[in-house]
C-alpha cells in the first residue's frame, strides 16, 4: 500500500463525513480507507461546531429550540449520510426474512415504514437528550458524542467481516489498517479523558460494549456488516453516548 500523508487522509475524512469538500478530486481508495484514523477527530470538529452554536444562541432560545437547531445543523453538515444508512438497515431488518432478502431491501434506495420509524425514533431521542444536556449546561458533552459515534464505525469496520463485494463500505473494510484503528482509538480516548475524565472513559467503554454487541448481531443476521450498518452504528452509538452523558449529568 502506498504511503499517504496525514493531511490528505484527514482531508479525505472531512470530505466523506461532512459537506465540506476538503479533499482533492480523484481520492485514492487507500486514501479514503486509511482516513478512518481521523474519523473521531472529525467528530470532535462537528462537536465543536455544535458547542459554538449552543454558546452563541443559548441566551436567545430555550434549550428545546436550541436542541432542534443543533440537531438540524448536525444533520445538514453531515448530509444525513448515516441517517440514510440507518433507514436502509431498519427497512432490511424489518422487512427481510433471511440474509439475501435483508441485503436486497437494504440496497433499495426507497425508504419504507420501518426506515421511517427508525429515523423518527432516533432523531427524537437525540433531540430530547441534547435538550437535557443544554438545560444542564453540560456543553462539553456536545464535543464527545459525535466523536464516539464516528469511532464506533471504525471499531465495527476493523473487527467484523464485510459482506458486500463492492461499494464505499468495501473500500473502508479493505484499506483500513490496524494502525489506523489504533490511531482512531487513541484520539477518541484522549478526547473522552480531556472532556469528561473517568466518566468519559466509562462512556467510551459503554459505546465499545454496544458496538461489539451490534457487530455480533449483524454477523448472526446477515453474516457481517455493510456500509449501511456502519452508518447505523454511528447513529445509534450517538444516542447511547448522549443517554449515558445525560445519566451522568443527573447523577445516576
Amino acid at each position: 500500500m502506498r504511503e499517504i500523508s496525514v493531511g490528505r487522509r484527514f482531508a479525505a475524512a472531512i470530505s466523506f463525513l461532512t459537506i465540506f469538500p476538503t479533499a482533492r478530486e480523484g481520492v485514492w481508495k487507500e486514501e479514503l480507507g486509511s482516513s478512518m484514523a481521523f474519523f473521531p477527530l472529525v467528530g470532535l470538529l462537528l462537536g465543536a461546531l455544535l458547542w459554538s452554536c449552543a454558546y452563541t444562541f443559548g441566551a436567545a432560545f430555550t434549550p428545546q429550540v436550541n436542541a432542534l437547531f443543533l440537531l438540524s445543523v448536525l444533520t445538514i453538515v453531515t448530509r444525513g449520510l448515516h441517517l440514510d444508512g440507518l433507514a436502509d438497515t431498519f427497512d432490511g431488518l424489518g422487512g427481510g426474512r433471511d440474509k439475501g432478502e435483508i441485503l436486497k431491501i437494504m440496497r433499495d434506495s426507497h425508504i419504507g415504514t420501518f426506515g421511517v420509524i427508525g429515523l423518527v425514533l432516533t432523531l427524537m431521542a437525540k433531540y430530547l437528550l441534547i435538550g437535557q444536556l443544554i438545560e444542564g449546561e453540560s456543553s462539553l458533552s456536545l464535543l464527545l458524542f459525535p466523536t464516539l459515534g464516528r469511532w464506533s464505525m471504525v471499531y465495527l469496520t476493523h473487527f467484523f467481516p464485510y459482506v458486500r463485494g463492492r461499494g464505499t463500505g468495501a473500500v473502508f473494510a479493505t484499506y483500513l489498517r490496524p494502525r489506523d484503528f489504533w490511531w482512531a482509538t487513541g484520539i477518541a480516548l484522549l478526547i473522552s479523558i480531556l472532556t469528561h475524565g473517568l466518566a468519559g472513559v466509562g462512556t467510551m467503554a459503554l459505546v465499545w460494549i454496544f458496538t461489539y454487541a451490534l457487530g455480533h448481531y449483524f454477523v448472526r443476521r446477515i453474516g457481517g456488516i455493510t456500509g449501511d450498518v456502519m452508518g447505523t452504528a454511528g447513529e445509534l452509538t450517538e444516542v447511547v453516548s448522549l443517554a449515558t452523558l445525560v445519566a451522568l449529568l443527573r447523577g445516576l
